[in-house]
């Protein structure tokens, strides 16, 4: 190698060292930018020229050199830390989280007024509603999602319209009578059940023992029209649920297997079918739903193993939007229902580590990334190797600033190193020129 050649040499060893230090010092700035995946320093050794002579390969006249090419650590996982924010998420393993770039915003209320045609990608995700109930990031990208059972995530805007009632249409409903209870003895109890208006009405159930192993079952809907029902002659036999018997047209009670009663009560909206369901007849209590109305004795004269509910549920409000492990968008409301309003989608590409980096810790796809694959997070089918999302987190830097600093002072060493490579050359050809004069 010619001294021309080595200082040549040398030079590109000082460029690929401060592209190295370059690299070092975007990651440590990064540090603690959440989603932010390092770029490492790919040195590769360069040939100029390689001449052919008669002998074979003259390697003293092969010019030799390096570059540096950056290496990105997109598939290397960042710690996942807790964030208060419901509208938070972290993926823990492979995928990147879809989103779009709006094209501009509305004057009167900020609203994005349109997006790219292009798909970006990012694993910085502490979105937050915005006021056009978009799921946006710190950066200006808006979340893409799918509809509920979609395959293709595109523009999501969060329906914060209320949720509609639903009307009673079942009341499960179980007890132990008292064996021993005088005849006369009445047992009451009761629920709220929910109407065609969203509103609760009082139901109620009234025991009055008429003679051995026999209680008349009185249904009792004040505020609705009839206000009661019944009686319900029921019958036990050995304890268990023997037979029920009415003389009242407005109520259906079945015969065998499940014991049901039918009744309609109008609570201002209409006559509502609602099904009392008393279990089986001939079962004991238990806790399944199988189990039914029992006379056993007990160390009480009371009732016992009382348990009922109703399936009807009061309208409710949009109070926020949370996440689940899949990525399904839950929406919340005041009456502590919850509902599945979209799905979040990963992406996942052959080389993720080959995607072009753009502003905002986002990424775009590339020819030599592969096509992009959309799943669900968590990847049940096995096919695309996608993590999970983890709720009310965010990932953050995958940077280690000690490594950092370790491959800061090595670089800083080859820096000077190959600036006394050019010291030496240029005194080399200094003495050279000094030679000749």
């Amino acid at each position: 190698m010619s001294g021309f050649g080595s200082f040549d040499t040398a030079l590109l060893g000082l460029t690929a060292q401060t592209i190295a230090i370059g690299h070092i010092s975007d990651n440590v700035a990064n540090a603690g930018t959440n989603g932010y995946k390092q770029v490492d320093t790919a040195f590769s050794d360069l040939v100029f020229t390689k001449l052919q002579g008669a002998g074979g390969n003259s390697d003293a006249t092969r010019n030799m050199g390096v570059s540096a090419i950056p290496d990105f650590a997109n598939r290397r996982q960042g710690t996942i830390i807790h964030d208060d924010s419901l509208t938070s998420i972290a993926v823990n393993g492979a995928g990147f989280i879809p989103v779009a770039k709006p094209t501009g915003f509305n004057a009167a209320d900020g609203t994005p007024s349109g997006f790219e045609d292009t798909t970006y990608y990012t694993r910085l995700g502490d979105f937050r509603l915005d006021n056009s109930n978009r799921l946006v990031n710190s950066a200006g990208y808006y979340l893409q999602a799918a509809a509920v059972n979609g395959t293709t995530p595109g523009d999501f805007v969060i329906d914060d319209s209320d949720i509609a009632a639903v009307p009673t249409s079942t009341i499960s409903y179980k007890i132990n009578l008292p064996a021993s209870a005088n005849t006369g003895t009445t047992v009451a109890n009761g629920i709220g059940l929910i109407d065609a208006n969203s509103v609760q009405q009082d139901f109620g159930v009234t025991w009055t023992k008429t003679a051995a192993d026999t209680w008349d079952l009185t249904i009792n809907t004040a505020g609705g029209t009839p206000s009661s029902f019944g009686p319900v002659t029921v019958t036990f036999a050995n304890g268990v649920l023997a037979s029920m018997t009415t003389a009242d047209p407005n109520l259906t009670v079945s015969g065998a297997g499940a014991a049901t009663i039918g009744f309609s009560p109008d609570f201002g909206a209409g006559a509502q079918a609602i099904t009392l369901d008393l279990g089986t007849y001939g079962s004991v209590f238990s806790t399944d739903s199988t189990s039914g109305l029992t006379q056993y004795a007990s160390q009480t004269s009371a009732a016992t193993n009382f348990d009922i509910s109703q399936n009807g549920l009061l309208s409710g409000q949009f109070t926020n939007v949370s996440f689940d492990e899949d990525g399904q968008i839950i929406y919340n409301y005041t009456n502590a229902r919850s509902q599945v309003g979209g799905q979040i989608l990963l992406a996942n590409f052959p080389e993720p580590d080959r995607l072009d980096r753009v502003d905002g810790t986002a990424y775009r796809g590339t020819t030599v990334a592969g096509d992009v694959v959309y799943g669900i997070p968590g990847d049940p089918t096995g096919t695309t190797g996608l993590g999970h999302i983890v709720a009310s987190s965010l990932e953050q830097s995958n940077v280690d600033v000690a490594e950092q600093m370790t491959r800061l002072i090595v670089a800083q060493q080859a820096y000077g190193m190959n600036s006394q490579v050019i010291k030496a050359s240029d005194d080399m050809l200094s003495r050279a020129i000094d030679m000749k004069r």
